[in-house]
């Protein structure tokens, strides 16, 4: 055998690089073109990579190792623009078939921070829909595809309707107004439901716990009760979960507000001065915690319940004669203290964006909005005259109970009803639990605890000419 011969049959040693094999004869005179290639393209990648490490420019325009910190920030924002606006259903003026209503979602169109189309939001409501940037004030639906919402909306419509075509069941002097329920998921409890259908497990009800609740009503505001056997008509429980300002706004324009004649015109006077004889309707409201929910900022918050007031007094004016008094018991914002959902908000919602710090308690948000709403009512009894309004607030009672706040523009008042724990302002959180088992929606124990304080609301409006308690 020759020595060339033996040379080419040494056994060869073999390593990766660059995941790449590259064979290295044992005799160096026997270096093939194509490894000598591979040597030099890991030189010149790993001089690039320090190159680009250290003194090379990103993307975005900045320079070396500062670019990191540039593309946390940008993905931060990316994240927030994701969010930032939610599918809604768009109005418009469709006049070649009638329908004043598209169901196509409008999804943020502007263009991120990296120049690239936005993230088009989640088309779902539940269970956390970003709203911060939406108007409150503005009537709005729910888009098309939350059947629930528009199958509850459309049942409500229909009692309405069947309500205003009753027959007042009282003619007499002996009479009560209708009682009128709005709001979101609470007021919806009422009827032992959410979106209609019985809630599920993360409502931690105990079994027949829809049942109870259902007593509960019936036995306070219902037909058999002390008020309804005076009732000019049944009750009306116009609530659904998850309402906001806006979508409530939007209820009331469209089939969810009373508007039959219950009271004869001339039955009152026309001087512009509130008559209980005169009164048709008290209207009780619970509305604004899901704005908060849905990571809309309080001054935000504040500004839809405005609209949402001065709407159903509105409505009130323009379906009545001047003669006929306006009435709203209005509800402080419940304490809620399901804090996991605070934090979930972030992001967008976040206490800091930049270090991505969530919030930890909704409460905070919560008692910023109650305490604008005295001056709120004061302004709404002001621009509209003839109207009483008493607001249930969680304070705890100061010995006097309520308090009558005069408006130095009106002869009327707004009236403040202190209820404390039977508007779940609870120390222990034990008892708050007991009442609140998911720490937001109350159970029957908690709905009995909280008729109690409407019904101290309603006797105020009613001059405590009845006695509820």
């Amino acid at each position: 055998m020759t020595t060339d011969e033996q040379i080419r049959r040494r056994p060869k040693k073999k390593f990766t690089l660059l995941l790449s094999p590259i064979t290295v004869p044992s005799h160096p005179q026997q270096h093939h073109r194509r490894n000598y290639m591979k040597y030099l393209l890991l030189v010149i990648a790993t001089a690039l990579f320090l190159t680009w490490m250290f003194a090379g420019t990103d993307v975005r325009g900045e320079s070396g190792l500062s670019s990191s910190r540039a593309g946390q920030r940008a993905k931060t924002m990316n994240i927030h623009h994701k969010f930032s606006k939610p599918n809604v259903i768009r109005t418009i003026n469709n006049e070649k078939d009638g329908d004043s209503w598209d169901s196509t979602f409008v999804p943020y169109n502007e263009e991120d921070i990296n120049g690239e189309a936005a993230i088009k939001p989640s088309n779902s409501s539940r269970p956390f829909q970003y709203i911060g940037d939406m108007d409150p004030t503005k009537p709005q639906p729910w888009p098309k595809d939350e059947a629930d919402w528009w199958a509850l909306h459309e049942k409500l419509v229909e009692q309405v309707r069947e309500s205003d075509e009753m027959l007042p069941r009282h003619t007499n002097d002996d009479y009560l107004p209708q009682l009128v329920f709005y709001g979101d998921s609470i007021t919806e409890g009422w009827n032992g439901t959410s979106f209609g259908n019985t809630p599920g497990p993360t409502r931690m009800w105990g079994a027949g716990e829809s049942s109870k609740i259902r007593q509960v009503f019936e036995k306070h505001f219902g037909e058999s009760s002390a008020w309804g056997k005076r009732a000019l008509l049944p009750p009306l429980i116009l609530g659904i979960s998850g309402s906001r300002t806006y979508d409530f706004i939007w209820r009331l324009e469209n089939g969810e507000f009373p508007t039959s004649r219950l009271i004869a015109a001339q039955t009152g006077s026309d001087n512009g001065s509130f008559e209980l004889k005169s009164m048709e309707r008290i209207h009780i409201v619970l509305i604004g915690t899901n704005n908060l929910g849905g990571g809309m900022v309080p001054d935000s918050t504040i500004a839809g319940i405005d609209a949402a007031g001065r709407k159903l007094l509105q409505m009130i004016q323009d379906s009545s004669p001047r003669s006929t008094p306006a009435a709203i018991v209005f509800n402080e914002l419940l304490p809620r203290k399901d804090d996991f959902r605070a934090v979930k908000m972030c992001p967008p919602r976040c206490k800091n964006l930049t270090t991505m710090e969530p919030y930890t308690s909704f409460m905070p948000a919560i008692h910023k909005v109650n305490e604008a709403l005295p001056n709120l009512l004061r302004g709404w009894v002001n621009d509209y005259p003839n109207t009483r309004i008493v607001l249930l607030s969680s304070q705890n009672d100061d010995g006097n109970n309520n308090s009558t706040q005069k408006n130095i523009n009106s002869n009327f008042d707004i009236r403040i009803m202190r209820c404390g724990e039977e508007m779940f302002a609870f120390e222990n959180e034990q008892e708050f639990d007991e009442n609140m088992p998911d720490r937001l929606h109350p159970n029957a124990k908690g709905y009995e605890m909280w008729a109690r304080c409407l019904k101290r609301g309603l006797t105020e409006i009613m001059d405590n000419a009845i006695e509820l308690l």
